[in-house]
């Protein structure tokens, strides 16, 4: 790394992190302020607090990181425009492209690390935030959340399969009382239902205990006797279930979609039937995990134009100007994903048309700049 390289990084990084750690001391001082009293109702221990807001760092850092983009630019350099240290370097035969360069980079590497961040920690805090949540405002002097998941149903479309699970530990991976009821390809007809007392996954399957298979005609109706000893209710000590479904698909169907990594919401995808609104809603919020990270470097391209036009006391002038712009992102984006859910839009379409003229217009923005 060559040292104007160096230096124009650090310039950008440190009013970076500065206002990385202001939001996150207004977002936590703003949040603690609201729930305060919520939090002395419910006796929160100290410890309990500092946990649960610690959490919330990595969904803020996510959703601070393009605003911290554009302020650094704007600050850093609108400051070196001032003082002329732009021209200084043009002057030393510098092209504009291979000043402004290591910012771009920058852009590149702070997508990938958002990308990265939402995928692996947003996700996976976002639900123990959850779990933490009713632990401290419906229970905090328990001393740990519930493990345990009680009467719920989980369905597998593309299986045809619907499952009714009295409770499952998803610590352990264990079931009680499980009913797992097995259709005909049209989705209607009950072919075969299986109850068992419990349930566990080892290895990689699913094994049920003390139950019953029952097997149904075509009219839907359960075979009590039969000449064919097949058909006839076959009791069973033990059973291995050669289900493609495993403990986190499970776990995954009582999430939120922001709850889940890239690839549980890709297995919950392939789990959905084709053509159903459920399946092109989650395809539209698949394609949205990969297509936000781009806004870093759109912040990159809208910023730069209005840093290097800042003039003296124009700072304020620019952050106006550009927070428009990214509002004007937000709320295409907003519209375009709600199009794309409701079948007006292809969902790859509406998730990156936003994306695509914002790219487009910071690239003219640049260009006429530079």
């Amino acid at each position: 790394m060559k040292l104007i390289d160096r230096y124009l990084i650090a310039h950008f990084l440190i009013p970076f992190c500065y206002c990385i750690f202001a939001f996150l001391i207004l977002y936590i001082t703003y949040d603690l302020s609201i729930n305060l009293d919520e939090f002395l109702k419910s006796e929160v221990s100290i410890g309990l607090l500092w946990r649960f807001y610690l959490l919330k760092i990595p969904i803020i850092l996510v959703n601070s990181t393009p605003l911290a983009i554009l302020l650094a630019l704007l600050y850093s350099l609108g400051n070196m425009n001032r003082h002329h240290e732009i021209i200084a370097m043009r002057a030393c035969g510098i092209h504009i492209d291979r000043i402004l360069l290591p910012f771009l980079v920058m852009g590149f590497i702070l997508a990938c690390f958002i990308f990265v961040m939402n995928d692996q920690f947003v996700c996976r805090y976002s639900f123990q935030e959850s779990m933490l949540q009713q632990e401290i405002f419906k229970d905090s002097k328990s001393g740990k959340s519930s493990n345990i998941w009680k009467m719920f149903p989980f369905r597998n479309p593309a299986s045809n399969r619907d499952w009714f699970i009295e409770s499952f530990n998803f610590k352990t991976q264990e079931l009680k009382g499980v009913v797992v009821r097995e259709f005909a390809n049209d989705g209607a007809t009950i072919e075969k239902k299986i109850m068992a007392e419990s349930g566990k996954w080892i290895d990689g399957k699913w094994f049920f205990y003390n139950g019953t298979i029952y097997r149904y005609t075509q009219e839907g109706l359960p075979v009590m006797s039969n000449t064919d000893i097949t058909d006839m209710p076959q009791k069973f000590t033990e059973l291995i279930m050669n289900y493609e479904v495993t403990p986190q698909d499970i776990e995954n169907s009582r999430k939120d979609i922001a709850s889940m990594n890239f690839h549980s919401l890709l297995r919950y995808l392939m789990m959905q039937n084709k053509g159903t609104g459920l399946y092109r809603k989650i395809l539209v919020d698949l394609n949205y995990k990969i297509a936000f990270p781009f806004v870093c470097i759109i912040a990159v391209l809208v910023g730069i134009p209005f840093a290097i036009k800042t003039q003296r006391g124009g700072f304020i002038k620019g952050v106006g100007l550009c927070i428009i712009i990214f509002l004007g992102y937000y709320g295409l984006s907003i519209v375009s994903m709600s199009m794309g859910k409701e079948g007006i839009l292809p969902p790859f379409l509406s998730v990156w048309i936003p994306n695509i003229i914002f790219l487009f217009f910071g690239g003219y923005l640049l260009k006429k700049a530079a």
